[in-house]
């Protein structure tokens, strides 16, 4: 009955009532964890809600106007890749716990390796400093990515899931479970430690991953995992804790805290993060921050 209800999920989630219930839940996840960051933030610093907010969702916004469909792409690539029998996992068959092992395994592997990259290609780090140019973490970052940098995951995964041929409704699981813990990962609040060290040896927490935005270069370089922490700790990316503790945690790249000011606020004039096809650049800004993609702009 349960795998019945999961393989149906797929076609549900197409739906209208699917479509609304996931845009809700989308929203609904992000107040109520906004909520939680007001009441217990984790870091007590000024979060600048006011500035950063507008930029942030208004870039989520546009991400969504300019790629809606591509969660839903990777679904319908595995649907035609198991309809016509294509892909590794189709041909070889095999019982459900094989394609979930398979698709979990290989498609958070496929998360490490492409984060990975897109801070040591050059190319690639001028479209995800975009998401490090926030100064203070908080569950709204999540929202704060470049256009193209979602088209380069489309580019990447969509094959993929055609030539593993994931099946559709592991690969839904998957992808909410991803969600949820990108969302989790970058809110502004911290697990119990004793809670924290166990989930951590599977999961990405809050914790571990506000290490990955700090303006600490080393620890900027690490912990890329998005939904499990077995793959930094395998290929030895995984940091346990900041320097200098969490209270003296300093967010945001180095270049852009130095144009704010100090404590990662925006001071006085704040700055401009111009956001361009190719990349992003930091410009001083007489009032509060600004996000200028192409001839859209955002301002806070």
């Amino acid at each position: 009955m349960i795998l019945q209800t999961l393989e149906a999920l797929p076609s549900w989630l197409a739906s209208e009532t699917g479509e609304a219930a996931w845009f809700f839940a989308y929203w609904g996840i992000l107040a109520l964890l906004a909520g939680l960051e007001f009441f217990i933030p984790a870091f007590q610093q000024p979060a600048r809600r006011e500035r950063r907010w507008p930029t942030n969702l208004g870039m989520g916004v546009l991400s969504m106007l300019l790629a809606p469909l591509a969660p839903v792409s990777f679904v319908w690539g595995a649907q035609w890749a198991q309809t016509h029998e294509q892909g590794l996992l189709n041909q070889l068959g095999g019982p459900w716990w094989i394609a979930v092992t398979a698709t979990f395994v290989i498609r958070s592997f496929v998360g490490y390796v492409t984060h990975f990259l897109t801070h040591k290609v050059p190319l690639l780090w001028r479209l995800h400093r975009v998401h490090h140019s926030d100064t203070h973490v908080d569950v709204t970052t999540t929202l704060r990515t470049h256009p193209l940098e979602l088209a380069l995951a489309f580019l990447i995964l969509l094959p993929l899931t055609i030539a593993i041929g994931f099946t559709p409704w592991v690969l839904v699981v998957y992808e909410i479970l991803h969600g949820v813990a990108d969302f989790l990962a970058h809110a502004n609040l911290r697990l119990p430690e004793g809670l924290d060290r166990s989930l951590r040896w599977i999961f990405v927490t809050p914790n571990m991953h506000c290490l990955h935005h700090s303006s600490y270069q080393p620890e900027t370089d690490s912990n890329y995992g998005q939904v499990f922490s077995v793959w930094d700790r395998l290929f030895g990316t995984y940091s346990s804790a900041p320097r200098g503790g969490y209270d003296a945690l300093e967010m945001g790249l180095k270049e852009v805290r130095q144009r704010v000011g100090a404590g990662g606020t925006c001071g006085r004039g704040g700055i401009r993060v111009m956001v361009h096809l190719c990349g992003v650049s930091v410009t001083p800004l007489e009032n509060g921050m600004r996000i200028e993609f192409c001839r859209w702009s955002f301002g806070g």
